[in-house]
């Protein structure tokens, strides 16, 4: 498990706050303060939970298995994947209702 956990969470680095919290990691609400910071605090930090993220997940639960694990960490990424097209869907949906409906001029 080893080389596990010195790889990259990409879960924790885009849903850092959100992974944080789910596995019991609070210190991800640092992310919030970090925002103080425009553009860099926040890369900065999330960068920071997804160095620390594998190492933190697997010590925050007992895991039957490495496989159980990698997955369970796969999945932050699709649902982030998931969110992430449901929230440009919406976006198009907005802006369009604006210019068509509302007759808001760009």
């Amino acid at each position: 498990m080893e080389q596990n956990l010195k790889k990259f969470n990409w879960g924790a680095f885009l849903l850092n706050w959100i992974w944080g919290i789910f596995h019991g990691k609070y210190i991800t609400l640092l992310y919030f303060p970090a925002c103080l910071i425009p553009l860099v605090g926040p890369l900065l930090i999330s960068t920071w939970f997804g160095c620390v993220g594998n190492k933190w997940a697997w010590d925050s639960k007992s895991w039957s298995s490495v496989e159980e694990f990698n997955r369970s960490q796969r999945f932050w990424v699709k649902l982030w994947f998931i969110l992430a097209i449901l929230s440009i869907i919406i976006t198009v949906k907005v802006f369009l209702f604006l210019v068509i409906v509302a007759n808001i001029q760009i």
